[in-house]
Formats: structure tokens, C-alpha cells, sequence
């Protein structure tokens, strides 16, 4: 994979005008690297994908389908022809200054504050609604797929593994698609995945978020199975309205969740009974 992004994509030219710069991500089928855009003069994000069959017109359907302040939009597509590999397509999305998620919970071991993941929350959720509303399925929400920007507030990315409520490939059976730490349990076990799973994977997320730990721990074997034989330990600490509202994001049944709508509208609740200096 190295070897198919490396160093000497730097400088290289797409479509007469984003000139490639340093590579900032890389994926099983992709690679991201910042690039300048020539004609408005600012930084893009483009993600150029590997040779042969991969999901990019997938992606690229789904990201033009939807526009939203906390999911990262696209901005341009196109295929980049190598002489040695074939064609390569790729995608220009929006640039964040910033990390991920999974680096910022790193840089604080102990979590954040309530009043902080519950800002962060309430953005996902507006995210996945806007996602759900318009029949799509993230399927691997997770903290290295969130982006956190200077102003403080999320944008959800990779729509990679992203598919349509009424789409013939929504799910192949018995295939588990995702990643082990954050799946749910229906996604572990290669049954039909719905909306539902994205607020599951959400409550994993903002529970890691409170106490700075991931809840299913150790191999994608041993993550996937212990999800099926309990449900996410919530520390007694926890205030009781997040530990209902967990609770209930996390549930093994995936008809007892509460909708992306309904998560947003607890975690604004929960802002509002936040201390101001909290944050």
C-alpha cells in the first residue's frame, strides 16, 4: 500500500489544479493527502483511491447526497491516470485543521468533561440524523472517522463503508463490516444493519469519551464477541441521565434504540444542565 501512495505523488497536479501535498491519512483501498487548491487558493483534503475495484462511486454518491455542518462535504471528483498503476479515482472534500477524535481522547487519558462530550454528541447526532433522514447508514462510526476542527465541534468522514437503507448491497450476509471496537452487535454477528447500529457505535464513542477508555478492548475477536455476551459497563460515577441515555444508545436490541433525532434532543438537555465554565 505504501508503495502505491508514496512520497513521489508530492507535487503532482490533479485535474490542472489541486497540487498534491503531504500524504495525511492512508486506508485499506485509499490514501488522503492534503492539497492546495490552485484556482480559490486554500487547502483541500483528496482522497485517491488504489487501483481496481474499490467503493469510490459509492462514496462518491453518498457524499453528494449529503450536506451538513458536521459531516465533511466534497467539493470536486475526478480519476488521476498513472502510467505504471492504471487509473486511480479520487475525491476533494473540505480540509480540517486539526486531528481526529482517537488523537484527541490520546492526548487526554482521563476523558473529557461531561459538558464537552455532551456538545460533541449533540453534534454526531445532528450528523447521523441528517445521514439517516436521507436513507444512508454510516456503518463505521468510530473516533479516527471523526475530525475535530479549530472551533471545537466534530465533523463525521469516511463514508467508505457507507451504504443506502434500500440499497441491494446494504448487507451481505453473514459479512461483518465495520471495525470490532465499535461495532454492534448485529454488525458482529452479519445480520442486516440499520440506522440503529450508527447510535450504538455513538454510545461507545461518548462513553470512551466520559471516561477515556474503550469499552471493548483487546482483539477484533475478543471485541466483537464480549458485545454479544454483555452490554457496555457504565461506571457508577456517571451521572444518572447520561447513564439512561447510554444506556439505552447501547442496548443489545437494536429496536430499543432511540433514533439519531432523539439523542440529539437528550444531549442538548444535558448541555443545558451543564455549568457554563464547565466546558
Amino acid at each position: 500500500m505504501d508503495r502505491n501512495f508514496a512520497d513521489p505523488a508530492r507535487e503532482r497536479l490533479l485535474l490542472d489544479r489541486y497540487r498534491l501535498a503531504e500524504r495525511i491519512g492512508i486506508g485499506a483501498c485509499a490514501a488522503v493527502f492534503r492539497a492546495e487548491d490552485l484556482r480559490l487558493k486554500r487547502n483541500v483534503a483528496v482522497k485517491i483511491f488504489s487501483p481496481g475495484p474499490t467503493s469510490w462511486e459509492s462514496e462518491l454518491a453518498i457524499l453528494c447526497r449529503l450536506q451538513h455542518p458536521f459531516l465533511v462535504g466534497i467539493l470536486d471528483s475526478g480519476s488521476w491516470d498513472d502510467e505504471f498503476e492504471g487509473t486511480r479515482p479520487f475525491l476533494v472534500m473540505e480540509f480540517i485543521d486539526g486531528c481526529d477524535l482517537r488523537t484527541l481522547l490520546a492526548r487526554h487519558p482521563g476523558g473529557f468533561t461531561p459538558a464537552k462530550t455532551a456538545r460533541l454528541g449533540w453534534a454526531l447526532a445532528q450528523g447521523l440524523d441528517a445521514v439517516h433522514s436521507d436513507g444512508v447508514v454510516h456503518r463505521d462510526v468510530k473516533p479516527a472517522n471523526i475530525l475535530m476542527g479549530g472551533s471545537g465541534l466534530p465533523k463525521l468522514c469516511d463514508f467508505g463503508v457507507s451504504r443506502l437503507h434500500d440499497g441491494a448491497e446494504a448487507t451481505i450476509p453473514g459479512v461483518t463490516i465495520g471495525t470490532a471496537s465499535y461495532l454492534s452487535p448485529e454488525q458482529a454477528l452479519g445480520e442486516p444493519v440499520h440506522a440503529s447500529a450508527d447510535i450504538y457505535s455513538l454510545g461507545l464513542v461518548l462513553l470512551e469519551c466520559l471516561t477515556g477508555a474503550k469499552v471493548f478492548p483487546g482483539s477484533a475477536l475478543e471485541a466483537s464477541i464480549a458485545r454479544l455476551l454483555h452490554d457496555p459497563s457504565i461506571p457508577e460515577w456517571i451521572d444518572t441521565d447520561w447513564r439512561q441515555l447510554l444506556t439505552a444508545m447501547t442496548a443489545r436490541g437494536a429496536a430499543q434504540r432511540p433514533t439519531a433525532a432523539e439523542c440529539g434532543e437528550a444531549l442538548f438537555e444535558l448541555q443545558l444542565r451543564q455549568p457554563a465554565h464547565a466546558a
